[in-house]
Order: structure tokens, then sequence, then C-alpha cells
């Protein structure tokens, strides 16, 4: 072995040093940075058989990465986002039907308040016309209400069309940096940045779907909707597209879109199961809890039609003038409901010729304290109070929900920091054992030059 034999040696030493220390500073200059994975360069001997080693190189350079913790972070963003966006919406579903406040509960009272004073005071202009301004109030609520519905409806059908662009951006991210891992990697290289990278991007499209993520062999991972749908193979990313159901229409009467994936003839393939993550919210949303609180409020808008124009148009039924009584209320349902009447003198409250009779009136007041069958056996009240305890305590569900999924993604993200976050004491301690290794690959240099120039000496 020669005396030039240890040069090469310390030089391989001072470059595995040098790169070492590079991670190192890699490391510690990307403490605050988001989705960023510790890296830890892997120092092994370069071996030649029976020979002395030839010294160390930086066999690889690993990330800090836990495949199971990051899968079960993966599943986690879904739900939380899930539970969120299902919170936001049924937070202004309950809005709409206040306890307290102005509201159809309180509209509701008012009405049957106004037909007590009506039946106290039968011959008043001023109570009749108080009267109709009641009814008009409860029907205006009832209007309100249900066009809110509708356009919340619509509003959560716009943001699944955005939400499917937006996971179309990160989808074709993943498969971009795909394309460059597989690149970088194929000759034995570190993409460690770009899998950070890839990681973020799958952070977006679990934010918007449910996915299961496998990596293969050449660095790629695939990704795939909780259908079993590819979103993303290799280089290629499949596209999310919308595109109106005709089978499936709108309080509104409009259709509503149905989100897929885009064949290579254009046709939209809908993703079948349960999305997950925020479009998947949004669709429940769309698709069952609005519709489902619309549906309660024609019921009880079509209930007090009813039932109060069955008073009104009682054949014994006779307004001020002692004409027949018509119906107080018009309208198919909640969304159209209004009051028929703009006369106050034409409001039924006798059942005689007699101005004076309020009989007419207190089969109104009576409306309020009768069980339909229709509601399940209670009065409109109680049927309303029911639609307010709904709304509420889905609203509550939801917020304990998204709670729970937010206390266990702190706690995920507290799990991954302390294994992939940057830890400046452990860096700092690398920091000093690479440079001490760096130095005595230089001393090593300094003292192979030294017997070298004692050699020469002494063939001199």
């Amino acid at each position: 072995m020669g005396l030039f034999f240890p040069l090469t040696i310390a030089r391989e030493a001072l470059l595995a040093h040098q790169r070492a220390l590079g991670v190192v500073g890699h490391n510690i200059a990307n403490v605050n940075t988001p989705e960023f994975s510790r890296q830890r360069p892997e120092l092994a001997a370069i071996a030649l058989g029976d020979r002395v080693g030839a010294g160390v190189r930086v066999a690889d350079v690993r990330q800090a990465i836990d495949p199971f913790l990051e899968a079960r972070r993966l599943a986690n963003t879904s739900a939380l986002a899930a539970a969120t966006t299902g919170r936001d919406v049924l937070d202004r579903v309950q809005g709409l039907f206040p306890v307290q406040g102005p509201g159809i509960g309180d509209a509701l009272q008012e009405f049957f308040a106004a037909a007590d004073a009506l039946a106290t005071h039968p011959q008043e202009i001023a109570t009749r016309s108080q009267f109709l301004g009641r009814a008009e109030s409860l029907a205006g609520q009832l209007r309100g209400a249900a066009a809110a519905l509708a356009t919340m409806q619509h509003e959560t059908d716009g943001q699944i069309a955005q939400a499917g662009r937006d996971a179309n951006g990160a989808l074709a991210t993943i498969a971009q940096l795909n394309r460059s891992i597989v690149a970088a990697e194929v000759n034995g290289g570190t993409a460690n940045d770009l899998r950070d990278a890839r990681r973020a991007a799958l952070d977006r499209v679990a934010q918007l779907l449910q996915i299961n993520v496998i990596e293969q062999g050449d660095g790629s991972v695939s990704v795939f909707a909780a259908s079993g749908a590819t979103l993303v193979a290799g280089p290629d990313a499949a596209t999310l597209a919308t595109d109106a159901d005709p089978m499936a229409l709108g309080l509104d009467g409009n259709p509503l879109n149905r989100i897929g994936l885009r064949d290579a003839a254009g046709s939209v393939i809908p993703l079948g199961g349960a999305l997950g993550g925020a479009i998947g919210a949004l669709v429940v949303q769309r698709d069952q809890t609005l519709p489902t609180n619309a549906a309660d409020l024609d019921l009880f808008a079509t209930t007090l039609r009813d039932a109060v124009n069955a008073v009104q148009t009682d054949p014994t039924g006779r307004d001020l003038d002692g004409l027949a009584g018509v119906p107080l209320f018009a309208g198919s349902r909640a969304a159209d409901l209004t009051v028929a009447i703009t006369d106050p003198r034409a409001i039924a409250a006798a059942r005689s010729a007699n101005p004076g009779d309020n009989t007419g009136a207190l089969a109104l007041v009576a409306v309020g304290d009768t069980t339909f069958g229709a509601l399940g056996g209670v009065t409109l009240t109680e049927f309303f109070g029911t639609v307010q305890a709904g709304a509420g305590e889905q609203a509550r569900r939801a917020d304990d929900q998204a709670t729970i999924e937010k206390t266990v993604a702190s706690a995920l993200a507290a799990q991954r920091d302390a294994f992939s976050g940057v830890n400046l004491e452990e860096e700092f301690t690398d920091l000093m054992r690479f440079q001490r290794g760096f130095q005595a690959a230089a001393q090593l240099i300094t003292v192979s030059n030294r017997m070298l120039d004692d050699l020469l000496g002494m063939m001199g």
C-alpha cells in the first residue's frame, strides 16, 4: 500500500463529511419550513475486498418518515376537512331556525296571538289588519327560509365544482413530481425535497377527497379515490369534472352537478360511493341535509295553509260583510306561500250573519292547539320546535366532530414533529460531530503530506 493511499482515504472522508455537514445545514435552514422532513446522511465504509478499506462515503440521505403515521395524517386530513365543511353548512342551516329573536317560530306565535286578538274584537278593522300583517309576516318568514335553503344548495353545488378544479391542480402537481422524483432517483440519487413537496400536494388532495396512496418501486405514487378510481398513476393524472345531472333537481328546480372523472371522450364518469373530504361533505349537505330541511319546511307550510284555509272556507263562515269566506293562504309549498286576502274585511271571523260573531276567529285560534297526523301527531308549534331542535342538534354534533378531528390532527402533528421535524439540539450535535470528522480527515492529509516530504527528503 503506497503512501498516496492515505491521501485518497482522507479525500473521501473530507468529501463525505462535507456532504454530511451540508445535510445538517439544510436541516437547520429549514427548521421553520412547513412540511419539511428531517434528513439524515448515512455513512458507509468503502470496502476493497481483503485489503484495508478505502475510507468512507455517504451511502444515502434518508428522510425521517413514518409511513404509517403519514397514512393516518392523510386520513385525518380528509376527516377534519369533512367535519369542518359540514359544520359550516349546518351552522348556516341552524341560523335559519333561531330559537329566539325574529324567525318562523316568533312569527307563528304572533300569528296565533293576532288570531286571539281577532276573536276578542272581531269587528275592529285595525285588529283584522294586524292579523293579516302577522299572516304575511309568517308567510314571508317561510318564503325567506325556503329561498335561503335553495341558495345554500346552489352555493354548495358551486363549491363542489370549484373543489374539483382545486383537486385537479394538486393531482397534476403530484404527477409532475412523480416524474421528477423517478428521474432524480433512477441512478441512486435522492429527491427528498421533492418528496416533501409531493406529500404537501397529497395533503391538499386529501382535504378535498378521501384518498389511498401506494408508493411504487420506482419512487412514484399511485393515488386512488375511496371508490377505487385511479386519480394518479405515475406521471399521469386524471381530471375531475362536473356536469349537470338531469336526474337530480335542486330545490330551485334546476339540475345539480355530479362530480366524476372525465374520460378520453370528454364524458364524466361519476365517482361512486362516499367521497370523503370537503367534497364528500358538500355532497352530503347538498343532497341530504338541505333537501330534508326544505321538506320539513314544506310540510309545515302546507299543513298550516290547509288548516287555516279549512277554517276560512267553512260553509258557515262569513266575513265582515256577511259573505262566504275565502282561503287566507295560497301557494304549493313554503317557497311560494302567500297571503291571498288583501282586504281585512274578508277575514271570515264569524260563523253567522252577526258581525260580532267570533266563532270563526276562535276556530283560527284553535288551529294552534290542534295536533296533525301529517306532522306525527303534534301541533304546528311542536313540529317546528322539532325542526329547530334537529337543526341545532345537527350543528352541535358537527361542531363536536370537528373538535374531535382537530384534536386528533394536533396530536398527529405533534407526533410528526417529534419524528420528522428538525430538532436544533440534535442538529448542533451532528454539526460538531461531522466537523470533527472533517478536521480529522484534514489532519490525515497533513500527516500523509509530511510522510511524503520525509520520503522525498530521504531520496534527495
